[in-house]
C-alpha cells in the first residue's frame, strides 16, 4: 500500500467511510465498538476471533490517525473520541451513495436478502428516499414496506440505513426457503443450480 493511499475496500476505508457518516465516534475502553452501529453493523463478529477484530479495528484506526485521517480528541482511560479530519472527508468524498452500487454474483447462493421496515409517519421523508435508493438498486417489493434481493448487500444495507436516517425501522433477514420461491427467481430471473 502506498503511503497515504487507503485501499477502497479495507476495513480502514470502512472504518473511516462509518466515521465520516457519523461525524464523530466515542470508543469505550472495554470495547472499541461501542458507540459505533454502523462499524458495528459492518464487522463480521466472530467469538472466537473477537481480540483479533480488535486488534485489527484499533490497527485500522491508528493507520488513519497517522496519515490524518481521523484525529484522536480527549483519549483517556474511560474512552477516547474520534474525529474525522477535512483530509479524511477528502479520502470519502467518492464515498457516495448516489453512486452505491450492489454487485451481482456469478451464481446464485440460494439465499434471499430480505428487508422489511416500518418507517413512522413523522419519517415519510426519509422512508420515501430509502424505498426508492434500495429499488434503483435492484431489490423487488414483495409486499408493502418487504424487499428482498438475493446477492450480499449487508454492508451497503448498513450504510443506507444510517444514511437515510432509518436504521431503528429497517430489518435484514438472510432467508433460504419462501413460499413462492419460484415466483422471486422469476422476478430476478435467476436459476436454481
Amino acid at each position: 500500500m502506498k503511503q497515504g493511499v487507503i485501499k477502497k475496500k479495507s476495513k480502514a476505508m470502512r472504518i473511516l467511510g462509518g466515521i465520516g457518516l457519523t461525524g464523530m465516534v466515542i470508543l469505550a475502553a472495554t470495547s472499541p465498538y461501542f458507540g459505533i452501529g454502523l462499524i458495528r453493523g459492518l464487522r463480521k463478529y466472530n467469538k472466537k476471533n473477537k481480540k483479533e477484530e480488535w486488534r485489527k479495528f484499533y490497527a485500522s484506526l491508528n493507520y488513519l490517525n497517522k496519515r490524518g485521517y481521523v484525529k484522536f480528541l480527549n483519549k483517556d482511560r474511560n474512552s477516547t473520541k474520534v474525529k474525522i479530519t477535512r483530509k479524511g472527508e477528502g479520502v470519502i468524498k467518492d464515498f457516495d451513495i448516489d453512486s452505491l452500487k450492489l454487485k451481482k454474483q456469478k451464481s446464485w447462493d440460494g439465499k434471499w436478502r430480505v428487508i422489511i421496515f416500518d418507517v413512522p409517519v413523522n419519517k415519510n421523508a426519509n422512508r420515501k428516499a430509502f424505498t426508492d435508493k434500495i429499488k434503483e438498486l435492484g431489490f423487488v417489493m414483495i409486499q408493502k414496506s418487504v424487499w428482498a434481493y438475493p446477492f450480499k448487500c449487508y454492508e451497503e444495507l448498513i450504510l443506507l440505513r444510517k444514511f437515510y436516517g432509518v436504521e431503528r425501522y429497517v430489518a435484514y433477514f438472510e432467508v433460504v426457503n419462501v413460499e413462492d420461491g419460484k415466483d422471486w427467481r422469476g422476478k430476478f430471473n435467476l436459476r436454481l443450480r
